[in-house]
């Protein structure tokens, strides 16, 4: 084969091989997304997804318009969202993947009612039916930007959210039997349930000299006998006006009755 000849095969196939680059880049781009498939989202609406993400359901979106880092971006901005993940899944489908935040309790400001998962974070919500079944958390001090105002605060919250965790964790039942858990006095924790107006004290870790892991296991403990007290002796005894149950001492349970001189009983 001479060197022309060569040349020219050479020139030919480099020809051939941009077009064949360009009409692939061209099919590409003209890709267009007619499948959104949303998932994990077990409790924000589809529609608020698409109206946070600035999506139409139906809409044929082309790859050139598609930018899945403002989409991800948009979504995480969600105050009912801790993660999302958004994907191109050929040949034609985005796919947005929810992971939502877990509120374990409702928090009152003081001035309205705000969610707060297990890690401390607080967020507002959308559907009044979160509030259902959710446990209150009252007497915290919280600012505008939803933050904790000091490590007082922040330390008593951890205390209450510890009882909550555990019941949730350990004893489902009596989970949703509590109906409020009151931080306003520093020197203990007053919990109430949805059934009895009775308030428990329970200790708080702002006078404790423990770490974490002991507090949690103390709280543990003390919530183990404040169901069995509940069940084996309040329940039986509803026909008696008690003023509080003083869960806070070490092996035993100081019961205040009303209307009496001296009516503190120890069990």
């Amino acid at each position: 084969m001479t060197k022309k000849k060569l040349f020219v095969l050479i020139v030919v196939s480099l020809f051939s091989i941009s077009a064949v680059v360009v009409f692939a880049n061209k099919w590409r781009n003209n890709v267009n997304y007619e499948k959104i498939t949303v998932s994990g989202n077990y409790n924000i609406p589809e529609s608020d997804i698409y109206e946070v993400a600035r999506l139409k359901k139906d809409s044929v979106i082309n790859i050139e318009e598609l930018n899945i880092n403002l989409i991800q971006d948009r979504l995480s901005k969600h105050p009912e969202i801790k993660k999302v993940y958004v994907s191109k899944e050929p040949p034609a489908e985005l796919k947005i993947e929810i992971i939502e935040k877990r509120p374990i309790a409702a928090i009152n400001t003081g001035t309205d009612l705000k969610l707060i998962d297990d890690e401390l974070e607080i967020f507002p919500y959308k559907n009044l039916d979160k509030l259902y079944d959710l446990p209150v958390i009252s007497g915290i001090k919280i600012d505008d930007n939803l933050k904790v105002f000091n490590n007082t605060n922040k330390t008593e919250l951890k205390s209450a959210l510890k009882i909550i965790v555990n019941a949730y964790t350990n004893n489902k039942p009596f989970y949703y039997n509590i109906s409020e858990v009151n931080l306003s006095d520093t020197s203990k924790i007053i919990l109430f349930t949805n059934d009895n107006s009775v308030p428990f004290y329970l200790p708080s870790k702002n006078l404790l000299k423990m770490n974490d892991k002991d507090f949690s296991i103390l709280i543990s403990e003390k919530i183990k006998v404040l169901d069995e007290f509940y069940n084996k002796v309040l329940l039986k005894n509803l026909d008696k006006e008690i003023e509080y149950v003083d869960f806070r001492f070490s092996n035993q349970v100081v019961v205040k009755y009303k209307n009496q001189s001296n009516g503190k009983e120890k069990s």
